[in-house]
């Protein structure tokens, strides 16, 4: 059972849901665009052993807005004071695509808070200082934000993102149409424009990671974000890294469906056993 909650860190209130299991701490932090909710799959496997957190990112979900302040570090600040709030013990922090960035971020910045992490297909490229516009996702982040920015009802935008994704299933886009209808449309023009990434030399940051870190890639062909010279180097900085590619799945690898439906759940338990 979750229950939803929200927590006051002074600069923006944090929307979360947390677990009645009890157990060591585990967090969950979604991908750009996203929400907690994006992980309810993955949710059941997890809290027969650890007191569950997934976190809704400041500007995403239920979280609070705050004007141009969408840095990866300002992401950072807000799960190191969420974590103190729950009591400051180390967890093991689970982040995918702009939540492994956060992820890495939070690891760096404040070992004592990480006991271990899971990077789901980190989006390295994209904050690695190179412009922004050279990515081959540019310019669907481009209209993505537009889209968002244009106030659309939920109705409406269930409507758009269906026409444009002609072949997905009908509850898949209506769960996509849920998070882009409560994000801050702020938080992509920050990527966008090459902001995000103050106070955040990759390099450095990765290098500082001391914990256990399972580094999971998906396939560019398919949609994955993490090339294999990017996850070679980031694996070759961390102390404690475990690289698992991952040919057949692009760039969700959790909630998998098909041949691939639990994949997620057993790397990351068999990692979490060792930690």
């Amino acid at each position: 059972m979750l229950s939803e909650r929200q927590f006051d860190t002074g600069a923006v209130t944090i929307n979360y849901a947390e677990s009645a299991s009890s157990g060591p701490l585990l967090l969950l932090l979604h991908g750009v665009t996203s929400r907690w909710q994006v992980f309810q799959t993955s949710l059941p496997p997890l809290m027969a052993r650890w007191r569950v957190i997934a976190a809704d990112l400041r500007g995403h979900g239920r979280s609070g807005r705050v004007a141009d302040q969408y840095g990866v570090m300002d992401y950072v600040a807000d799960v190191q004071a969420l974590l103190r709030h729950l009591g400051g013990e180390p967890a093991v922090v689970i982040g995918h695509s702009l939540g492994a960035m956060v992820t890495i971020g939070l690891a760096s910045e404040a070992p004592e808070l990480v006991r271990a992490a899971v990077l789901e297909d980190p989006p390295l490229g994209a904050f690695s200082g190179a412009p922004f516009g050279m990515r081959i996702e540019s310019d669907r982040f481009i209209a993505t934000r537009n889209l968002a920015a244009e106030g659309h009802s939920l109705a409406d935008l269930t409507r758009i993102l269906a026409e444009r994704t002609s072949g997905q299933a009908s509850v898949a886009v209506r769960a996509r149409a849920a998070s882009l209808h409560q994000i801050d449309p702020a938080v992509l023009t920050t990527i966008i424009e090459n902001r995000a990434i103050r106070d955040y030399d990759l390099g450095d940051r990765l290098h500082r990671i001391s914990c256990p870190v399972l580094l999971l890639q998906g396939n560019p062909e398919l949609g994955g974000a993490l090339s294999d010279p990017e996850a070679r180097w980031a694996a070759s900085l961390m102390a404690q890294c475990s690289h698992v590619s991952i040919p057949d799945i692009g760039h969700q690898i959790h909630g998998a469906i098909g041949a691939h439906a639990g994949l997620f759940d057993r790397l990351v338990n068999d990692f979490l056993a060792s930690v």
